[in-house]
């Protein structure tokens, strides 16, 4: 297993992190999702073998939250 934290933008309550972590724990390979409006990030730990990060970075800019390179 692998873990990647990701700087978020936008999420602002709970319902944003709730919406987050379904989106992406439906991603093949993802075992667990941590999203943290308080700190705008989401850790993401994942079997690098079957997940495409592309996909999970996808997923969250579709859900209307920004990504931090």
């Amino acid at each position: 297993m692998a873990t990647i934290v990701l700087q978020v933008t936008g999420m602002k309550c709970g319902g944003c992190e709730n919406q987050v972590r379904d989106a992406v724990m439906a991603c093949s390979g993802v075992e667990k999702v941590t999203p943290s409006h308080k700190a705008a990030t989401v850790e993401v730990e994942y079997d690098p073998a079957t997940t495409d990060l592309d996909q999970v970075r996808k997923i969250i800019t579709g859900k209307g939250f920004t990504l931090v390179h």
